[in-house]
């Protein structure tokens, strides 16, 4: 069996790739549709105004943004995101598999580490 981390791991990468894949794909379809040069913003914000996007971490008061990011640079950086995140997954899924050929009495308890619980007690009957 796999550990949970693993297939957290293998899960998170999946989606990040998925919703990346779903925003460059948004992004090209309203650029033909509404033949919206290279250059100028896609997507719209709550406003309903198109703005180019945004990088930064939202912690209040502190925040840190860069605003203005053209939508090039944008899917650039998605790209360079999905390729991250297949690599991630990559290592994941070989993570997996050492730990689905490992014998299972190596691996501790999933509830309690080792240190003794009811499962244990279980497996062990």
């Amino acid at each position: 069996m796999i550990t949970k981390e693993t297939a957290v791991n293998i899960w998170e990468a999946y989606r990040e790739i998925e919703v990346a894949n779903k925003l460059l794909s948004n992004m090209e379809e309203i650029r033909e549709s509404e033949r919206i040069p290279d250059d100028a913003p896609t997507l719209k914000n709550v406003f309903g105004m198109r703005e180019h996007f945004q990088l930064g971490i939202p912690t209040g008061e502190n925040s840190t943004r860069l605003f203005g990011v053209k939508p090039k640079l944008a899917e650039s950086v998605i790209r360079a995101h999905i390729a991250e995140k297949k690599a991630e997954l990559a290592s994941a899924n070989e993570r997996a598999r050492i730990e689905l050929d490992e014998p299972e009495k190596e691996r501790p308890c999933i509830g309690c580490g080792g240190a003794g619980c009811n499962m244990c007690a279980e497996k062990e009957a």
